[in-house]
């Protein structure tokens, strides 16, 4: 395989140095930028898995990446994809590339860019394997958000006769089910009791526990939120996750609190986890969580493949309508929103932001099959005139280091 380094005539020229199968790219200053490109052969339609390690300066962010041009055999024409490789940081010093790609109709050639920029110091790339492998296999999920109002008069036991009726009715109505989404904190809407008196313990508790039978029984994942009371007697808003044997997988608590919550004495959470399922991560906002667009940005950046979103209520159209397609656009995730207003659905969204499937129905919900390793390709963005990713470009071309 051979390799060349080439570098942009407007910047400090980097040094370069090959040996070994290890491609070394220096920078006198940050203002530079070098490369290394080679050529690999490839099969149409077949899978084919990168990997590398580099190792880097110091917590660098995007200085150090791989980028892929899928080309025909014509080298007169551009690429008709690019792609970044997905990396993990071993160590503060030790990059690891590694992702699978299914090559595009038509593509014969793969150009790989090594690339260091931005920042003065040493990366040097090596042990690089490009090897043919099957191609990405589809990852259905099949999702539902449940659309449920309080009762009029609302008491817990009226509630939680609405709440078991919307769970038995989905369960009963669609077969398979992976994730079943509910609003928030709605056993105890409308219901007149205390902060205490509404406060759940986790695992156990009213809510939880018919969470848990009803997942056991349909083997499927569940979402709920409720008013959590923790051991030391501090409340939050706490969505929690129940696995398909029915047990306690792990909750999120709301980072941002309305007014009134701040003022009942509820505690914020401190940070948005991620959540490993069996068929993908999850990342979980809250009502008004969804409002502050760092909400769902910072679940993407900590690996969520799914944002799921339970509110109470959104009292504009011209809110909702735009803002949950925009979050799935911002980050190329869909989402699943489970609502408790009636003026206002419950609904499934694409990472493009199309709306799947929604309902106003009472008791009703809104179905719909994501496939989560598809990706929403679109003309241009940063890398035409080729097709780009956006779950990976928004990513990978931010500059953290400027947003302070």
């Amino acid at each position: 395989m051979e390799w060349k380094a080439n570098a942009p005539d407007t910047v400090r020229p980097p040094v370069f140095s090959q040996e070994d199968g290890r491609l070394s790219i220096e920078l006198p200053v940050a203002e530079s930028v070098g490369m290394w490109t080679g050529e690999y052969e490839v099969k149409p339609g077949r899978g084919c898995r990168i990997s590398a390690w580099a190792d880097v300066p110091a917590e660098v962010n995007n200085n150090v990446t791989m980028v892929l041009s899928w080309c025909r055999a014509d080298r007169a024409l551009p690429p008709d994809q690019r792609d970044y490789v997905g990396f993990r940081d071993e160590s503060s010093v030790l990059r690891r590339f590694d992702e699978t790609f299914t090559v595009p109709d038509g593509c014969v050639r793969l150009e790989i860019l090594c690339m260091f920029k931005w920042r003065a110091g040493r990366a040097v790339f090596r042990d690089i394997r490009v090897d043919e492998c099957e191609p990405l296999p589809k990852r259905m999920v099949r999702l539902a958000a449940a659309n449920i109002k309080p009762a009029p008069a609302a008491t817990l036991e009226k509630n939680l006769k609405i709440f078991e009726d919307a769970l038995d009715h989905v369960c009963r109505s669609v077969n398979n089910l992976d994730l079943i989404v509910f609003p928030e904190c709605h056993t105890f809407r409308g219901v007149k009791a205390t902060m205490h008196e509404r406060a759940e313990a986790l695992p156990g508790g009213v809510t939880f526990s018919l969470c848990s039978r009803y997942a056991a029984q349909y083997r499927t994942w569940i979402v709920a939120n409720i008013h959590e009371k923790t051991p030391g007697g501090q409340i939050h808003n706490t969505a929690f996750i129940v696995n398909r044997e029915g047990k306690l997988h792990g909750c999120y608590r709301k980072v941002h609190l309305t007014t009134g919550e701040q003022a009942s004495g509820i505690i914020p959470g401190t940070g948005f986890p991620v959540f490993e399922l069996d068929f993908g991560r999850i990342g979980i906002a809250i009502c008004w969580d969804n409002w502050f667009c760092e909400s769902a940005r910072q679940l993407r950046l900590n690996g969520a493949e799914l944002l799921v979103f339970p509110l109470a209520g959104d009292a504009k159209e011209s809110h909702w309508s735009k803002t949950w397609s925009t979050r799935c656009i911002d980050n190329s995730l869909p989402m699943v929103v489970s609502i408790c207003d009636p003026k206002v659905p419950s609904a499934i969204l694409d990472r493009d932001g199309t709306w799947l499937a929604a309902t106003m129905e009472r008791g009703g919900f809104a179905f719909a099959e994501i496939d989560l390793n598809e990706r929403k390709r679109s003309f241009w963005l940063s890398v035409g005139p080729s097709f780009g990713d956006p779950y990976q470009l928004y990513i990978k071309e931010r500059r953290p280091e400027a947003y302070s």
